[in-house]
């Protein structure tokens, strides 16, 4: 079928699709001319009553608040967690740097206990050796003055030693001239006596100068002689000069005239 040329109808036997198309058309243009002059249609109020009613009772819900609304669950999403594995790195190297600086810092404040202990060990041992060296030279100095000492000590003890002894021989020598005397002025030679006899007698004093002992220590191989000799000793009885050098030098009397030998000859009487 062809728009263009209308089929031949006939009453009765009209297909049902056109006229479909045409009243759809018709109320299309209907409305568009009501909307185009803006015609309202009148109601009339019609009163309708109706033969019955039915009703039915409706329990209605109260309205859900906040308080008694069920909890809403929320969906939870999955979040995929964040990368750390760079911010780790980093945390890492900075752990691992501090780490580094830290054993370095050490190190190095070893190191320089070690080198102040060190400089110390040095300058201690340095001060020894000179305090040794000091010492070394004071006890050197020390012993070489004490050495000058004694050796002054001994020239004054040999000077000394040297005047005493010639002191001590004069004093021996006029001490032993004044007992030769007094035994002299004391003994009587008797008729047997000869040239060259001699006897040796040893001869006890005290300071006082009091003879308390005469023996004869060597025989003249005279009877005579030798009592001669004796009995002048004990005529003395007492030195009296020999106290006043018990007194003066008691060292001198002690070693000479304490104890002593006489050797008695008719010529010459020698101690």
């Amino acid at each position: 079928m062809k728009w263009g040329k209308l089929p031949d109808l006939k009453w009765g036997k009209l297909p049902d699709y056109p006229i479909a198309i045409v009243c759809s058309l018709s109320i299309h243009a209907l409305l568009l001319a009501i909307v185009i002059i803006g015609w309202t249609p009148e109601h009339k109020d019609a009163q309708i009553r109706p033969r019955y009613i039915q009703a039915t009772l409706l329990q209605i819900d109260p309205p859900l608040t906040p308080a008694n609304k069920a909890p809403v669950k929320k969906k939870q999403v999955k979040t995929k967690p964040p990368d750390n594995s760079k911010q780790k790195l980093a945390e890492k190297k900075r752990a691992e740097k501090k780490r580094l600086e830290r054993l370095r810092r050490e190190k190095k404040q070893s190191e320089e206990r070690a080198r102040k202990e060190r400089l110390q060990k040095e300058q201690e041992k340095e001060k020894t050796r000179k305090q040794k060296e000091a010492e070394a030279k004071r006890a050197a100095e020390e012993a070489r003055r004490r050495e000058q000492e004694l050796a002054f000590a001994d020239a004054l003890d040999d000077e000394e030693q040297y005047i005493t002894a010639a002191v001590d021989e004069q004093l021996v020598g006029s001490y032993s001239a004044y007992i030769r005397d007094r035994i002299v002025d004391n003994w009587s030679r008797p008729p047997s006596a000869r040239r060259n006899m001699k006897a040796e007698l040893s001869i006890q004093l005290v300071p006082t100068g009091r003879v308390i002992s005469v023996a004869i220590e060597k025989s003249s191989g005279n009877d005579a002689f030798d009592r001669s000799a004796e009995q002048a000793v004990y005529k003395v009885e007492r030195f009296e000069k020999l106290q006043d050098l018990s007194q003066a030098h008691p060292r001198l009397f002690e070693k000479t005239f304490r104890h002593f030998r006489l050797v008695f000859t008719p010529d010459d009487l020698r101690l």
